[in-house]
């Protein structure tokens, strides 16, 4: 299969897989029993944290992993929005978060929840985040890389706008841009990743935030994770999680050189034709496309004969028939929502796939010619 739905999900990288493999045959032990096993496979998890911190750039911030970016979303707005403490009742956040971050803002109905806007370009706009602000406001949550369009937010001129009003707690998810963006995150409270966006194993990711103390348990239990996670700890899958993310970073400028070529490889094969439109985007490996006319599920499918993988959404949305926020957001006339495809490369992707991806929607265009617009 010729594979660009990485913003989905990524195969995971060898030397991350033999990493779990290894772990799972020689540190199989719980990381809690105090036995010399159990010790042993303590050590490297720690070790594991210090170094995910590290490559991170936040080496000061406290880590605590996960199943993935749901639950440590989860995990950072209900510890932060059930606090006895808490001294004002609104939240800030952007137009286009993951659901996992709207759905669970959501259900604090005793918060008032304010978006801030987007620009017609994807970014967060700035000056209404400074109109948005207020005493009132107690957290703010942005992600890092949009998951549909690809679009880089400010999160270091967010930060500086935070900053000035101490009490507010700033989350990031930056699960889109670990391994394909450098960001500083320095001025962010929080933020959440995902392994398997990043070529690691599926089922694992962390939070990592500045101040110990803020953040409250989803799970109780054995107290593992300085009790704020509990059930054995999976060693193997934080082992190679590592390793994914030390592989990702050492190749990251090649690899997003190599899919700069390929964006515009695909960008100049359709750019003048009069049905297809494209959204902006900053990324190289994210490119979102409008078929006019065509609902997107179609070009999705009749790719999908065709032996190329793509989506219409994010995974997280597509199988769910509502319109995409993000694209809402930014202006996008429901006509070129309704026909959007999501192509997402990543470092397994190859010129032959290209090649590929590009018959493939030709032969599409000559299938729909009929109802395109």
């Amino acid at each position: 299969m010729h594979y660009f739905d990485n913003a989905a999900t990524t195969k995971i990288c060898q030397p991350a897989l033999d990493t779990w493999v290894k772990t799972n045959e020689k540190y199989y032990y719980n990381t809690a029993s105090i036995h010399d096993g159990g010790k042993e496979a303590s050590r490297l998890l720690e070790t594991a944290r210090r170094q995910l911190s590290s490559m991170l750039g936040v080496p000061t911030y406290e880590c605590v992993f996960t199943s993935g970016a749901t639950e440590g979303n989860n995990l950072v707005i209900k510890s932060m929005l059930t606090k006895k403490e808490v001294s004002g009742s609104t939240v800030l956040v952007s137009q286009f978060e993951h659901p996992s971050v709207i759905d669970t803002l959501k259900t604090f109905t005793n918060y008032n929840i304010k978006y801030i806007r987007a620009t017609e370009q994807g970014h967060i706009d700035l000056d209404h985040l400074k109109e948005l602000m207020s005493d009132d406001v107690v957290f703010v949550t942005v992600m890092a890389v949009n998951n549909i369009i690809g679009t880089i937010q400010p999160i270091a001129g967010i930060a500086s706008i935070v900053s000035q009003y101490p009490k507010v707690y700033f989350h990031v998810d930056a699960t889109q841009a670990i391994g394909k963006v450098n960001i500083n995150y320095e001025g962010v409270d929080a933020l959440s990743i995902s392994s398997h966006k990043f070529y690691g194993p599926k089922g694992i990711g962390a939070v990592l935030f500045k101040q110990k103390n803020i953040l409250r348990p989803l799970l109780h239990g054995g107290g593992h994770e300085g009790g704020l996670r509990s059930g054995t700890v999976n060693l193997p899958s934080v082992a190679a999680m590592v390793r994914a993310l030390r592989e990702t970073l050492e190749s990251m400028d090649n690899v997003q050189q190599r899919l700069e070529g390929y964006k515009l490889k695909i960008n100049d094969a359709f750019s003048q034709h009069p049905s297809i439109q494209f959204q902006p985007s900053d990324v190289p490996h994210v490119i979102n496309m409008s078929f006019i006319g065509v609902k997107g599920e179609v070009i999705v499918n009749i790719l999908s004969e065709k032996n190329v993988a793509v989506s219409t959404t994010s995974a997280c949305h597509s199988n769910h028939a509502k319109p995409n926020e993000t694209l809402l957001a930014i202006g996008t006339e429901q006509i070129a929502i309704d026909g959007s495809v999501r192509i997402s490369m990543g470092m397994h992707n190859t010129e032959t796939d290209v090649d590929a991806l590009i018959d493939a929607i030709n032969y599409a265009l000559r299938e729909v010619s009929e109802v395109l617009q």
